[in-house]
């Protein structure tokens, strides 16, 4: 006999497979038998409920912990107020995450957050917190699902897809790549439908990394972490905030030894990620609805504009780059004469363009953008610029083959330095046929141009 026939007498349709008197054998399911009172293992659930402040909530696989608090409109985090973190206009949303556009007004946001045993995913990582946050009467409430034992985690499970049955948006922090799946692949495990399949999701990192990115990436700052942006934006000091490497230990501790009292900096380090979570989203929404005029310095209005560009509004993002390249910043007022000179040209503002160009030249020198890679290829974006402008929009063939002469004396990208030789030896062609070529000034006759 094959393999393969030898697979099939093990593995026979329950129609061919018979217990001699007892006719055909029927296959029975995977099914899951909930853990109600016969054996439970871990803590008394009520006891722990009493440490962290919480209460035991039931359903037909089980119980977990369900532990609620309370921000009030008027209390502060860091310098804002909760009444200030509510999202109010969903449809800007669609302004960060094109995603969104067209999304309905929510008539509830949920804000999600977890601490699972593990950062790597997989079937092997639980979400043993799952901290939810939502807008009640400008009050800020929040609910976390606990889970006190690995046999319990359907019944976690089950309760947080309740909890969402009339989320009409959720919103998170890196949570389209990791809290999301995780709760997924929770749900799959247990074979429970997806709660959360065709809800609308904002991933405020994606909106955080391009609005504060620049800022945030400094190396005394520590990245775009969410903790980051909330002592950035908001001026949170944490204190005795439990690290997040550290967190799967204390859960792996509750669970040997039953003492919960280790958790509770837990929570409250997941109550604090909500709150500031719900403040970064609406920071980001307030800036897009306000536009140029609420931004605070040049970087956040070229950081805004770059946004409106994506998102398609010209307008918008014009004015946003008009007040960034009056800032004090060199690459920030470089970046934004860069995209106002494409949108004129684009415009067929030519004459408007130029002057951009030349702007960008005159604030960069050869030895400084030697150190700064993206000012150098601005440099020498706007000096080529200028030279297809002086070419075939002015006609003035003799002021584009200095330009030409005085990038190559400059050097810079292989590239652009072949592409001027040959714009150069064009010029040069179409000169003699007038008789106006010169000898070869270079950067002293192009010096007269910047003049």
């Amino acid at each position: 006999m094959d393999l393969k026939s030898r697979l099939r007498a093990i593995v026979q349709p329950p129609a061919r497979r018979s217990l001699g008197e007892g006719g055909p054998e029927s296959v029975r399911e995977l099914t899951y038998e909930p853990d109600i009172g016969a054996y439970e293992a871990g803590p008394s659930i009520d006891r722990v409920g009493e440490i962290l402040g919480g209460r035991a909530a039931r359903n037909d696989f089980g119980q977990c912990l369900v532990i609620d608090r309370r921000y009030e409109s008027d209390r502060w985090h860091g310098d804002v107020r909760i009444s200030e973190c509510e999202i109010g206009d969903v449809g800007s949303l669609g302004i960060l995450d094109p995603a969104l556009v067209g999304t309905r007004p929510a008539r509830r946001t949920v804000f999600i957050d977890l601490e699972t045993t593990g950062l790597s995913g997989g079937a092997g990582t639980v979400a043993f917190l799952v901290g939810c946050g939502f807008y009640d009467l400008g009050a800020f409430q929040i609910r976390q699902f606990l889970l006190t034992s690995y046999s319990t985690e359907r019944a976690l499970l089950t309760a947080v897809a309740e909890f969402f049955d009339d989320a009409e948006l959720i919103v998170s922090y890196n949570g389209k790549t990791f809290d999301v799946p995780v709760m997924e692949t929770r749900w799959s495990f247990h074979r429970m439908e997806m709660p959360l399949d065709g809800v609308p999701h904002f991933d405020a990192l994606h909106a955080a990394r391009r609005l504060w990115k620049p800022r945030a990436e400094d190396p005394t700052e520590g990245g775009c972490r969410l903790s980051t942006l909330e002592r950035l934006l908001f001026d949170v000091r944490r204190v005795g905030d439990v690290p997040g490497f550290e967190i799967p230990s204390r859960f792996f501790h509750f669970m040997r030894t039953g003492d919960p009292r280790p958790l509770e900096p837990v929570l409250e380090h997941n109550r604090l990620d909500l709150v500031s979570l719900a403040a970064v989203t609406a920071r980001a929404v307030r800036l897009v609805e306000e536009g140029a005029d609420g931004c605070p310095d040049g970087p956040q209005a070229l950081a805004v504009g770059r946004i409106y560009e994506r998102a398609g509004l010209v307008e918008r993002a014009e004015a946003c780059y008009r007040r960034a390249s009056t800032c004090d910043a060199v690459d920030v007022k470089c970046e934004s004469l860069y995209r106002l000179g494409l949108r004129c040209r684009r415009d067929r503002r030519f004459a408007e363009a130029a002057g951009h160009w030349r702007e960008i030249v005159a604030l960069t020198e050869p030895r400084a953008v030697r150190r700064n890679g993206a000012a150098a290829a601005l440099r020498e974006f706007a000096v080529e610029a200028l030279a297809i402008h002086h070419e075939h929009r002015e006609r003035d063939l003799e002021t584009a083959r200095e330009l030409a002469l005085f990038a190559l004396e400059e050097g810079g990208n292989p590239r652009r330095t072949s592409g001027y030789r040959h714009r150069l030896a064009r010029l040069e062609r179409k000169l003699e046929k007038i008789g106006q070529v010169r000898k070869p000034g270079g950067k002293e006759n192009a010096q007269l141009f910047w003049s």
